[in-house]
């Protein structure tokens, strides 16, 4: 009886977010605690009376200790790299399209509490949504167990990929390689990305973007988003100019 008095009763949960705690255990080998912290970190403002609710205020605590831990990664596994360097890979190993993915090979989104309307529109495979869901987690991780396990969780499921995104050219910043060939080159012509054409429904749109030097033009790429368009555009500027300096020499 005096048991029961004192002791602190759980939240009843429905079956589909307890199963969504046990699968977190089992995929991540994490040690929950404080279960809300992590049901909050899968909460779509979709799904959320309010902004404070949801998983924001977790996805900007996460990207912070995500960088960190990741720059001091880079900071000592990487003695000769430069601050330029450092924070090239930085960027591209914190991006969208990096977290994205690892929170598919981890099965985020089916994890994910979505309103129904944006469930219907495929949130659960949204790049956006599934890099934000990662970085919530991790808030969530850090403030139910520290920095220590979060860094060793860091070690066995994400280090291990930076060999391979940085020699992946895929994940390249290539706008910012882009004006590094340049100026390695002084060539001094301007940049400029423009629109060119956009379209497809809401669920599966498509950007054209063409890249001029000056007044001419060395890329015209499509992508399912302006920024991913930009990047290709890029690439392709990046193999032009090279090509174009090695005539030269």
């Amino acid at each position: 009886m005096f048991k029961s008095l004192f002791t602190r009763k759980q939240p009843h949960l429905p079956r589909g977010r307890r199963e969504a705690l046990t699968k977190i255990r089992q995929r991540l080998g994490w040690r929950i605690r404080d279960e809300q912290i992590y049901l909050q970190a899968l909460r779509h403002r979709s799904a959320s009376a309010t902004h404070l609710a949801s998983n924001e205020r977790l996805e900007l605590l996460g990207d912070a200790v995500l960088r960190l831990l990741v720059c001091e990664h880079l900071y000592r596994t990487r003695p000769n790299d430069d601050e330029g360097q450092l924070t090239e890979i930085l960027s591209m190993i914190v991006s969208k399209k990096v977290l994205c993915r690892v929170a598919r090979e981890l099965g985020f989104g089916e994890l994910l509490e979505l309103s129904s309307d944006e469930s219907e529109s495929g949130g659960r495979g949204k790049d956006n949504i599934l890099a934000d869901s990662f970085e919530s987690m991790l808030g969530a991780y850090y403030l139910d167990a520290g920095l220590r396990p979060v860094r060793d969780f860091m070690v066995r499921g994400f280090f291990w990929r930076i060999p391979h995104l940085v020699s992946d050219n895929s994940f390249k910043n290539h706008k910012g390689l882009l004006q590094e060939v340049m100026q390695s080159q002084r060539d001094g012509r301007s940049v400029r990305y423009s629109l060119k054409a956009e379209g497809g429904p809401e669920h599966s749109r498509s950007y054209t973007i063409e890249l001029k030097l000056g007044r001419k033009r060395y890329g015209l790429a499509s992508a399912p988003t302006k920024k991913d368009a930009e990047q290709l555009a890029a690439q392709q500027a990046i193999e032009r100019l090279q090509a174009e300096y090695r005539t030269r020499q």
